[in-house]
């Protein structure tokens, strides 16, 4: 069904704890966020030590534009996340009330769709899979990279590249709940505004306007809050897409210009297609988010009796952004993802050109 019940908000919270997104993770037994100072005193060592490691790996990698680049945008990612883990406002922590409680009280046990439920189970696979390559297989191919000093520079990458992905994966989750919400709302609208003889009908109708204005709101908290980050992460997402490009250029035209075994050639190949596939999912939330936004306007506007109430809701929902806008600059899309491709192609283009008469050697 998706991340509908309170344990799975619990291991969600948990693991960006983990990562040192947050001070503070979902109680089940008390139905509420609950933070602790020992979970504080973590959070701030995890963050001392994603600093030195940010700091050793730009050091080691002076001379090495292709890692240093990796590291500034991991950086600024973990720098953003850090940020917002220590802010006063605690806005991300509101955010997750905000969404928890509207689930609990109004939509628990609810269905979800296939289409929603099979975007989350996808995502939490691949989020997985993202997990055993850092893990297992990662360390191999960055040992070619940086040879010297191999632990350090992999606890380094572990620390940073694991909160770039928790960030990643609470972007997520807030899209998919929001969206999650959207339909069922847009479901109650469309049986509230079809049938005419209804008890209670206006009651239910300010009901649902009430929810979706809780909703509204929430929306845009998420453009506020995740604006930087996801900024960093696509550029982060888009470096990488632009390195193993080109050694998948070098693997397919230049053999013999590149020193690895077949196994990590093909590391290469499945990096590329599943880092790819993880911009594809993530903007893919953010086009059902906007699919569903638009029905809520059609159904508004088809329904027999277009009476003052739906229309001064109507004139307010047109008010807010219909899509996921981060820093009133780029939209969160599938064409945000064919862009970001094409362009990571087009740099990967240019630097192989750079680099013809040395590759041609």
């Amino acid at each position: 069904m998706g991340p509908t019940s309170s344990q799975i908000y619990s291991l969600i919270t948990k693991f960006t704890a983990l990562n040192g997104l947050n001070t503070y993770y979902f109680n089940t037994k008390k139905n509420g966020f609950s933070g602790t100072w020992e979970l504080k005193i973590y959070c701030l060592i995890h963050h001392i030590l994603c600093v030195l490691a940010l700091g050793w790996m730009l050091y080691m990698t002076a001379g090495n534009v292709r890692i240093c680049v990796i590291v500034l945008t991991m950086g600024g990612t973990s720098a953003f996340c850090m940020q917002f883990c220590w802010e006063k406002t605690q806005g991300i922590r509101k955010l997750a009330n905000g969404l928890i409680k509207m689930e609990q009280r109004y939509f628990t046990g609810k269905p979800s769709g296939s289409l929603l439920k099979y975007r989350f189970y996808m995502k939490i696979t691949f989020v997985s899979i993202t997990l055993l390559r850092i893990h297992l297989f990662y360390p191999i191919y960055l040992k070619r990279l940086l040879p010297s000093h191999f632990y350090l520079n992999l606890v380094s990458c572990w620390l940073v590249y694991n909160m770039l992905l928790a960030a990643v994966l609470v972007l997520y989750v807030f899209l998919w709940q929001i969206s999650r919400i959207q339909k069922l709302l847009n479901e109650q609208m469309a049986l509230i505004l079809t049938r005419s003889r209804q008890r209670n009908r206006l009651k239910k109708t300010l009901h649902c306007f009430k929810l979706y204005s809780k909703l509204l709101l929430l929306s845009d908290q998420v453009n506020f809050e995740f604006g930087y980050i996801s900024v960093c992460v696509l550029a982060c997402k888009s470096w990488f897409q632009i390195t193993y490009g080109y050694e998948i250029f070098q693997i397919l035209a230049a053999p013999k210009s590149i020193d690895s075994s077949v196994a990590m050639r093909v590391y290469v190949i499945l990096s590329y297609i599943l880092d790819a596939f993880n911009l594809f999912i993530g903007t893919d939330i953010a086009d059902i988010f906007t699919n569903y936004r638009a029905e809520s306007q059609r159904i508004l506007r088809e329904t027999n009796r277009m009476d003052r109430l739906v229309s001064m809701f109507t004139l307010k929902l047109a008010l807010y952004p219909k899509q996921v806008v981060f820093l009133n600059v780029f939209t969160l899309d599938r064409k945000l993802t064919l862009a970001l491709m094409a362009k990571s192609t087009l740099y990967t283009i240019c630097w192989l050109q750079g680099d013809y008469n040395k590759l041609k050697a």
